[in-house]
């Protein structure tokens, strides 16, 4: 995530549209560009901001 994104997540109870992808945002959140309509989004109360969850992966020296 950088300056340009935000990780939103729906807030309980609530199903936002995702009119770049034709989907939903999911529960576990998405990141989106930070423009007007998602600025929007978070102020009226549809989406929270949150700091994006890292990536699970294997680690330096895992086994295969």
């Amino acid at each position: 995530m950088n300056q340009r994104t935000v990780f939103v997540v729906p807030v309980e109870g609530r199903i936002v549209p995702d009119p770049e992808r034709g989907d939903d945002i999911p529960a576990g959140g998405r990141a989106v560009p930070r423009t007007t309509y998602w600025l929007r989004a978070i102020n009226a109360g549809d989406l929270e901001a949150r700091e994006q969850p890292k990536v699970a992966g294997k680690q330096k020296g895992e086994a295969q």
